[in-house]
């Protein structure tokens, strides 16, 4: 009997660890999930005000929060909301032409060698 009760004294302890481990573990994954819940939101709040730049990087960050959370049937759906809101943010995304690539008229050297001339 003695043999028994020893056993379970030295037992307790390592499966309060055990539970200790895998409520950490569930605290985390709340975690993520939560934050994903909140980019999320702020990825809606985004497209409405037609903002796609925030949007993109908005569902970047809840994407890797659901992949830090490990719930699979979001993983996947999260990528793809991430690759069609920034695709069409890259679409939609006024084409900025660099100051060098537009000659502007004067006497001056302009770029890649070309001369305008006044008229």
């Amino acid at each position: 009997m003695k043999k028994y009760l020893l056993l379970a004294l030295f037992a307790l302890p390592m499966l309060a660890s055990a539970q200790t481990n895998e409520t950490e573990a569930l605290t985390k994954r709340m975690a993520e999930l939560e934050r994903a819940l909140r980019l999320q939101t702020l990825t809606t709040q985004a497209i409405r005000q037609d903002n796609y730049d925030l949007a993109c990087k908005a569902q970047k960050e809840a994407t890797d929060a659901t992949h830090k959370a490990d719930v699979v049937d979001l993983e996947w759906q999260s990528t793809m909301s991430y690759a069609q809101i920034c695709r069409y943010s890259r679409a939609v995304a006024p084409k900025e032409t660099p100051s060098w690539l537009s000659p502007t008229v004067g006497s001056h050297f302009e770029p890649a060698g070309v001369y305008f001339e006044k008229n």
